[in-house]
């Protein structure tokens, strides 16, 4: 019997020019998972990417493509997304009450799914709680975040280790510098 792999989750944070959206596509580019979709709430970051309609989902197998400021309903489409990378652009556009239910339930069935998932945002603060609940990985470029705002997401063992992060992250001297921090190691 084939082992599964697990499903890998990462949220990947920082400021604006730390090199998030760079190091996504670099990720993306030389990843063997040629079957891409890409969740933009403001159509800014992902233009090389091919837009289709939402209820088209379920029909990719290979490629990259987006879908840009979907709905609480066309959101539950992701659902069908399968056997690829999905990538949640700026996770302050999930956190809103509209959406938690729908996103929860494309999380919960990432595996089953066989979907690798990265969430974007600028700061741990911005991304919603539920995101934690199912995160393998957090990338930490340099921020401006607080991770006291987290206490309700995260137990205080893993919020001293990311603080310890941050700060190192934060004192580098390279704008672009990150470390990887694997959840079930802190």
């Amino acid at each position: 019997m084939a082992q599964v792999r697990q499903s890998l989750f990462f949220i990947i944070i920082g400021t604006n020019g730390t090199g998030k959206t760079t190091l996504l596509n670099n990720i993306l580019n030389n990843s063997n998972r040629k079957n891409v979709l890409v969740v933009d709430p403001d159509g800014y970051e992902w233009r090389q990417y091919q837009e289709i309609p939402v209820d088209e989902i379920d029909t990719l197998n290979t490629g990259t493509h987006k879908i840009l400021a979907p709905t609480k309903e066309e959101i539950e489409y992701l659902i069908e997304f399968r056997n690829g990378i999905l990538v949640l652009d700026d996770c302050r556009y999930y956190a809103n009450k509209r959406l938690e239910n729908e996103i929860r339930r494309v999380l919960i069935r990432r595996r089953q799914n066989v979907l690798d998932v990265f969430a974007v945002a600028h700061s741990l603060s911005e991304v919603p709680p539920d995101f934690y609940t199912f995160a393998t990985h957090i990338v930490i470029f340099k921020t401006n975040d607080s991770v006291v705002r987290l206490r309700q997401s995260i137990d205080r063992d893993k919020l001293d280790s990311l603080k310890e992060v941050i700060q190192r992250v934060n004192k580098h001297p390279s704008r672009h510098h990150f470390e990887i921090v694997a959840l079930n190691t802190i």
